[in-house]
């Protein structure tokens, strides 16, 4: 009996071992397609795309620049004006988020009209701090391995990401508001500000991600539309 078993836990480990270099070997051949994607991106559309980038980075950077600001001031006792300028990065990501969110919308209309998806990547659930987003993204990278077409997958990873900013929205007022009010626990309030912060930023960072994922895509499209059209020589 014990020769049994020895026999099927070799088989097992044999298995095993199988499995984790075809994962292995399928990171490898993943990572191979992304960058072999990537090279059919158009000399337009990158400047498309930097262009947003350098608009989208700019904004944040003045965001971080009030809430580091605010918690520099508080630090030094000056309640009132940290109170401001919170209220005044609020404002900001109150006002950019939304415009991330409708371009995350119209993302996913155009993904559509692509035949051939360039392949994404989940969204790892250890870029968030806030335990509502971890969990966001850990279903996302779940239902990712379920999904069996990059436009599916590319889709899932928009929603993943709208709902994310929606999370992140919802939260950062409700600190803000605790603070303004002068709630007992206004200190606690402050780090969940920091976190949310963090999770803005990263948000932001997949979202660029996902656009040049998306030109990618539609430079490819393209490509072969002009392809089919030209005549034979």
């Amino acid at each position: 009996r014990s020769g049994g078993d020895a026999m099927w836990w070799m088989i097992g480990l044999s298995t095993l071992g199988t499995l984790v270099v075809l994962f292995l070997l399928g990171r490898r051949n993943e990572r191979a397609v992304v960058r072999d994607w990537d090279l059919l991106l158009t000399p337009k559309g990158e400047r498309a795309y930097r262009s947003l980038e350098r608009r989208v980075h700019g904004e944040m950077e003045l965001v971080s620049l009030t809430y580091d600001e605010a918690l520099a001031v508080r630090e030094l006792g000056s309640v009132d004006e940290a109170i401001q300028l919170l209220d005044a990065g609020y404002r900001a990501i109150e006002h950019f988020a939304p415009s991330v969110i409708r371009l995350l919308s119209a993302m996913a209309t155009f993904s559509r009209m692509v035949s051939a998806m360039a392949p994404v990547r989940p969204i790892a659930p250890g870029r968030f701090r806030l335990a509502q987003l971890v969990s966001l993204a850990a279903l996302g990278r779940l239902l990712h391995e379920f999904l069996v077409s990059s436009s599916e997958r590319f889709r899932l990873r928009l929603f993943v990401l709208t709902r994310g900013f929606e999370v992140a929205l919802r939260y950062l007022l409700r600190s803000t508001r605790r603070i303004v009010s002068r709630d007992p626990e206004a200190d606690r309030e402050w780090e969940q500000i920091d976190a949310i912060r963090h999770d803005v930023q990263a948000l932001t960072d997949e979202s660029l991600e996902s656009l040049r994922v998306l030109l990618t895509s539609l430079s490819a499209e393209q490509r072969q539309r002009l392809l089919t059209e030209s005549p034979a020589e």
